[in-house]
């Protein structure tokens, strides 16, 4: 595993701001797929505030997300909504450089939608970056345990939660390990076990997506936290 310890999660997300800085002075269009969760809430509130939020290039960077939740924008659940309300209100970014998934819509239709914007926007379909999360389940993205397929060829696909069958969109495995580089954002001690057992055990004997989960021609790696490492 290919790992970065920091003492707190402001020390990752810190780091990961310096490098949304690098990222945007590349004067072309750099694509960054976003995730959910508690940590990125904390990048989030971090870019939005100085030095990040002038630093940044905001016009050189696209934001998508590695899945969202079929619900309007304004819904807690939103992914988008929580990045809308902790940093795009704050800074000044093009709309179209804002790829949302239409949680409003009929599953069906955005899957079609999404997918064709996916598909005619970034090149090749390789991500220059994709953050992603895991869940104390080891899902990553929607992608869960023993119901995801690894195989599947699309770029996204529909996901239904184990627990609450909540219907999402989420990226295909597929899709996200064609990224340039995917970097697993994981803190907090509910975790420490999960990531353990990832450490220490063969992908190919765990159920976990996260586990699986890799950049075939890139880098992957994971920022962690103390706690979150404290039995690594």
């Amino acid at each position: 595993m290919n790992s970065k310890v920091f003492d707190t999660a402001q020390q990752v997300v810190e780091q990961i701001s310096h490098e949304f800085v690098q990222y945007s002075q590349q004067n072309r269009p750099v694509h960054i797929s976003l995730s959910g969760g508690s940590t990125p809430k904390l990048l989030f509130k971090t870019l939005a505030q100085a030095p990040f939020n002038t630093e940044v290039r905001w016009q050189n960077l696209h934001f998508w997300w590695g899945d969202d939740r079929m619900v309007e924008p304004n819904d807690p659940e939103s992914n988008y909504g929580e990045v809308q309300k902790l940093l795009f209100d704050h800074i000044q970014i093009p709309a179209k450089n804002i790829h949302r998934i239409r949680g409003e819509q009929p599953v069906e239709q955005e899957l079609a939608r999404f997918s064709e914007e996916l598909t005619a926007c970034v090149p090749n379909l390789e991500f220059d970056w994709i953050i992603l999360g895991m869940g104390t389940d080891g899902h990553t993205a929607s992608l869960f345990p023993h119901q995801t397929d690894f195989n599947d060829p699309n770029v996204a696909v529909i996901a239904k939660h184990p627990e609450t069958g909540q219907i999402r969109i989420s990226k295909t495995a597929q899709l996200i390990e064609k990224a340039k580089r995917i970097t697993y954002l994981v803190t907090g001690g509910s975790k420490a076990e999960i990531l353990k057992e990832i450490q220490t055990t063969p992908a190919d004997q765990l159920p976990y997506p996260a586990a699986k989960i890799k950049a075939k021609n890139g880098v992957t790696e994971w920022f962690l936290d103390k706690e979150v490492a404290k039995l690594l």
